[in-house]
């Protein structure tokens, strides 16, 4: 298999490699515990790592061989409409023991089905019925299209809010109706929060000043 262990390329598979370990930690506590949050959890991390692959894997040299090249440009490795709402989920999940994914938290995950299908009518053409590099034409990952990132941003953005908003009002119904909130406004999810949030700014400023 190519991999070309560059700086980059390896300092980004320790992060990657990270991440599908506590993924894998994390949903096997959710099987063997039927813990959901930590479900929840392990999902968002393996989107999270997900995310890394493009840039990992090209700076390993897959988009200059086939067939790596293909696999780059036909796999929809970030799904960055779906990250958003597994955060939401997860923080629901979190705060309301009770919460279930229900058919009105599935329009959450329409823009993540419709990008799916995009990509899927993508590969289609251009490799069953055309055989040729149609919509690949400019040789570009469609996955970094600025469109997309941007779009993606506002969306992780959004439903960090929408987070944000669920725990405040989580916080204020505790401590209204119970005499022991402090046990029971989890101190994790400010920090986890706030994580978030560091990492959101952190992905606008390279975006803003590094753009390519």
């Amino acid at each position: 298999m190519q991999f070309h262990f560059s700086l980059y390329s390896s300092v980004l598979l320790i992060f990657f490699s990270q991440g599908i370990v506590f993924t894998f930690l994390l949903l096997k506590k959710a099987f063997l515990k039927r813990d959901k949050p930590a479900a929840w959890l392990g999902v968002y991390v393996f989107l999270s790592s997900l995310y890394l692959l493009p840039w990992m894997l090209g700076f390993a040299g897959w988009y200059s061989l086939q067939p790596y090249r293909d696999i780059m440009f036909y796999a929809a490795f970030q799904q960055l409409f779906l990250i958003g709402p597994v955060m939401y989920f997860y923080t629901q999940s979190l705060l309301n023991p009770s919460f279930r994914l229900r058919k009105k938290n599935l329009l959450h995950l329409l823009p993540a089905l419709a990008y799916t299908l995009y990509r899927l009518v993508i590969f289609t053409a251009d490799k069953i019925i055309l055989h040729k590099y149609y919509f690949y034409g400019d040789q570009r990952d469609k996955g970094l299209d600025t469109w997309y990132q941007v779009a993606g941003f506002a969306s992780m953005l959004l439903y960090f809010l929408l987070s944000l908003k669920y725990y405040i009002l989580y916080r204020k119904l505790i401590l209204q109706t119970t005499s022991f909130a402090d046990s029971l406004l989890f101190g994790w999810i400010k920090k986890y929060l706030l994580a978030i949030f560091t990492m959101q700014l952190l992905w606008l400023t390279f975006f803003l000043f590094f753009p390519g």
